[in-house]
């Protein structure tokens, strides 16, 4: 006869786990354990295998938000654009400070000129964390194409404070200048500018 060696109960007759521990095992512990599986699977290169832990994960905890960041960049990673932007706000709607998918967010909406919303997600991430020099570069680069210049170079100045050296906030202070000194740019090239 066979115990489990949570309970030291007998288990019934053709079963491999415990039916009484099983049923108050705590859904949240079951999905991070997924989720640190999945993650694993990721760093040793097996993204299936990530996706159906992540996948198992949201199955006994359907609002873990690690879970659904993950599938999000993972489906953009292979190219599911739609499936990782809702991935994405479905993280945020169980962890509205999750500051990567509001970069993640905030960083798409730029790239495609959707500014108000780059605006939003991109100041929720100065405002969870305002050290996190990408999202003040890119929260930079959308005031300058609203053409808020003293926004934009105060967040440009506050990332060269951090680090003298960053080329996307130093080309964004001179697209600034340069408009505010009356000269033509023919187009921003983000790209240069270090977004990620």
């Amino acid at each position: 006869m066979l115990f489990c060696s949570n309970c030291r109960k007998p288990l019934p007759k053709g079963h491999r786990f415990c039916p009484y521990c099983y049923e108050t095992t705590d859904p949240i512990k079951d999905s991070s354990l997924c989720v640190v599986i999945g993650n694993l699977s990721m760093r040793n290169k097996r993204p299936q295998l990530a996706s159906l832990f992540y996948q198992a994960a949201l199955m006994s905890d359907p609002e873990n938000w690690e879970a659904h960041f993950n599938l999000g960049c993972q489906a953009w990673r292979e190219g599911k654009i739609d499936k990782a932007l809702s991935s994405w706000e479905s993280s945020l709607k169980s962890n509205p400070n999750n500051h990567l998918a509001h970069f993640n967010l905030g960083t798409y909406f730029l790239y495609n000129r959707n500014l108000s919303a780059a605006r939003y997600h991109l100041s929720r991430v100065r405002r969870i964390k305002p050290d996190y020099l990408a999202g003040r570069v890119n929260l930079g680069t959308t005031y300058l194409l609203l053409g808020l210049f003293n926004a934009a170079k105060n967040e440009y100045n506050y990332v060269l404070k951090l680090k003298p050296d960053h080329v996307g906030a130093r080309r964004g202070l001179d697209l600034v200048d340069k408009v505010n000194s009356g000269k033509k740019i023919k187009q921003i090239n983000y790209k240069t500018l270090g977004y990620n």
